[in-house]
């Protein structure tokens, strides 16, 4: 399959691939593969961005150092052998290793309820790609969420349409400005408007 964005570190690959409705997701870690499709409706337009490692590697890497430096200054008998020195010397540095070989910058595209987020290596191959792919699917998933809930009809009722319109201002496809230019542009499609009383809709 051909992909549109792909991203490798190490162990992990990630690989992006736009359909028509929505975002197709490779991902695989060690061996073990994800593949998973996230609707256009599902993907928001809040980014969140984490970086971290396995702590714990460093943790170990600093009580060997620690012991490590006691027990090569401490005289009194029995003295630790050097090889065994030698020996912690090279866990803390495999431990060091392991940190920086787990240690991962992500940015995820989620929404506010923090769902079906989307992870991306945040700068691979560059800062500069990562940003113009994310711009790409905010793009195209504002261009797909208006041509289909935001294209008004005069065929169609007011009550679906206005709610169509409240969804799109919620989930951030469009701003206050543009909702109310197509609101009005709905409300002069009726000879007369509708208003919203209570859960039932009532003309003027």
């Amino acid at each position: 399959m051909q992909y549109d964005f792909s991203q490798q570190k190490l162990f992990e690959k990630r690989r992006f691939r736009f359909m028509n409705d929505g975002l197709f997701v490779h991902s695989s870690t060690m061996g073990k593969t994800h593949e998973y499709e996230v609707k256009y409706e599902n993907i928001g337009t809040k980014i969140i961005t984490w970086k971290n490692g396995l702590s714990i590697y460093l943790l170990v890497a600093g009580f060997l150092t620690v012991v490590s430096v006691i027990l090569h200054f401490d005289d009194s008998p029995p003295k630790v052998d050097l090889g065994v020195q030698i020996f912690v010397a090279v866990i803390v540095v495999i431990c060091i290793s392991l940190y920086f070989i787990t240690y991962k910058k992500a940015r995820y595209i989620t929404n506010t309820n923090n769902t079906h987020p989307i992870e991306i290596f945040s700068t691979i191959p560059n800062t500069q790609a990562v940003d113009n792919f994310i711009q790409e699917v905010l793009s195209r998933r504002r261009a797909f969420l208006l041509e289909r809930f935001g294209k008004l009809n005069r065929n169609l009722s007011y009550e679906p349409q206005y709610y169509n319109l409240i969804w799109l201002l919620d989930n951030e496809v469009i701003d206050q400005k543009e909702y109310d230019q197509k609101l009005a542009e709905l409300n002069q499609m009726y000879p007369s408007t509708p208003v919203v009383k209570g859960f039932t809709f009532e003309n003027k």
